[in-house]
């Protein structure tokens, strides 16, 4: 049995080592660059307005981060108006305003349909994980069941999304007949851990239930 050359050896270890700090360093770099993202986009537009207004009456501006106190507590302000009679009112008054304005309404109501599905827990968004055939035949990929339909010959098709890799918030929503869908049992969060990995962090078995059609809820 022939052992690897010290120079293999020597490169192998400096190659894993890299590996595995390449694991640790980029989620924990994605997750700071996400946070600033999401800083500057709740702290930026209103602190920029309110530093408008005050360089030209009071010549002062505002420190970072009054922005995004600001902007939560509008919109923890507009939740408690959401749950009470009066100000849901003020809100479906807004909401209809926004609905006549023929190039406004269609955008806002798609906007509201997607913050109301990610809003929702996640086995509501996301019923069942499916496997589906995708892109052609022969060749499987994991999915997520996220409705029922039915068509006027009494046909039942099931909703799906078929997640990218590794980014699972871009996709494909196919509408495909019941009988064509693999229902598993995986959960849904080991599903999704799965497809953020590119399939590393697989389990090694895959319980389908009893077949291709599966008759269960």
């Amino acid at each position: 049995m022939n052992t690897p050359s010290l120079g293999r050896q020597i490169w192998h270890h400096i190659y894993s080592r890299m590996l595995t700090g390449v694991v640790f360093v980029v989620p924990l770099i994605l997750t700071i660059w996400v946070l600033q993202l999401l800083y500057n986009l709740l702290d930026g537009p209103l602190r920029s307005l309110l530093n408008a207004m005050l360089r030209y009456t009071l010549r002062w501006e505002l420190p970072p981060g009054v922005g995004l106190v600001l902007t939560l507590l509008a919109l923890y302000v507009t939740g408690i108006l959401a749950t009470n009679m009066v100000g849901r009112r003020l809100l479906e008054f807004w909401e209809s305003l926004l609905q006549k304005m023929p190039i406004v309404n269609s955008i806002y109501n798609a906007a509201r349909q997607v913050v109301r599905t990610l809003s929702q827990p996640q086995e509501k968004s996301f019923q069942r994980v499916v496997l589906v055939e995708f892109p052609s035949r022969g060749l499987w990929t994991i999915a997520f069941q996220v409705g029922m339909i039915q068509t006027s010959d009494g046909r039942e098709w099931v909703r799906v999304y078929v997640p990218t890799t590794p980014n699972p918030t871009s996709g494909y929503l196919q509408f495909l007949p019941k009988e064509n869908v693999v229902f598993t049992s995986i959960p849904v969060d080991e599903a999704l851990k799965m497809v953020v990995s590119g399939g590393i962090l697989a389990p090694e078995r895959l319980d389908v239930g009893l077949s291709k059609i599966d008759q269960g809820s």
